[in-house]
């Protein structure tokens, strides 16, 4: 059986519920940081914040909650630089938009972590509560970004700005995760050179696909998808 943190205080107040839900959420987020998402369990963020074990679902469902609440905060801080860094530039070309989307994205580890564990664990094991206010942080943050996209590219449509985007954080949570391999994938790299071209710097790789997205999208014929399917040449014409 766990022990209490020394120093260990039950929070009485609404403010001491807060401070302590605040000191969890910073200690997942430090916890992340240095051992990587998957890495990290609940007693170790409660240790970390001081806070006993079995007093955490007094501020959180799960694990999985606190890091969709992080998740929904690196949204926001991400549609935030995004949309300051395009609005000081003014009108860019499609390579440089990339460039900063791809930067900017860089610039934010815990951010490139989570892509790739929201949809397959940390969206599946909360309540639908908290999924519905992590969807409705990421669409606001998502409809900021694609105004500030058009405005800097005029030629992107609005589908175009939310394809992009898109493809850009499904793609990154993947790309991060083989950057930034474990230990066991790592030693594999380094016996095996010919494994290790996957492993390729994170940063000139997104670079490089996020300017492919960007360049391309706006040459997509934005009805092709919305055909309907070829018709059977066998199949008697349609009356007149």
């Amino acid at each position: 059986m766990s022990t209490p943190p020394t120093g260990f205080r039950r929070a009485r107040t609404p403010e001491n519920k807060q401070v302590r839900a605040h000191a969890l959420i910073d200690a997942a987020r430090t916890l992340a940081l240095r051992e990587g998402v998957r890495g990290v369990t609940l007693n170790e963020i409660a240790a970390t914040a001081g806070v006993h074990a079995s007093a955490v679902r007094r501020y959180f469902e799960s694990r999985e909650e606190i890091y969709l609440r992080l998740a929904a905060t690196e949204w926001d801080g991400w549609a935030t630089t995004v949309e300051g860094e395009l609005d000081r530039a003014g009108t860019l070309s499609a390579r440089d938009l990339a460039a900063v989307l791809a930067r900017t994205l860089a610039d934010r580890p815990l951010f490139c972590d989570l892509l790739a564990h929201a949809p397959l664990s940390l969206e599946r094991s909360v309540s639908a509560e908290s999924v519905r206010a992590y969807k409705l942080r990421a669409l606001d943050a998502v409809e900021s970004i694609v105004a500030a996209l058009r405005r800097a590219l005029p030629e992107l449509s609005e589908r175009d700005g939310v394809d992009v985007i898109a493809a850009l954080t499904s793609m990154v949570g993947t790309l991060w995760q083989i950057a930034n391999p474990s230990q066991t994938m790592a030693l594999v790299y380094a016996e095996d050179p010919r494994l290790a071209h996957s492993a390729a710097d994170f940063l000139p790789r997104l670079t490089r696909l996020t300017e492919a997205i960007v360049l391309g999208l706006p040459a997509v014929d934005p009805h092709a998808t919305d055909a309907p399917d070829t018709p059977d040449a066998d199949a008697p014409p349609a009356p007149e």
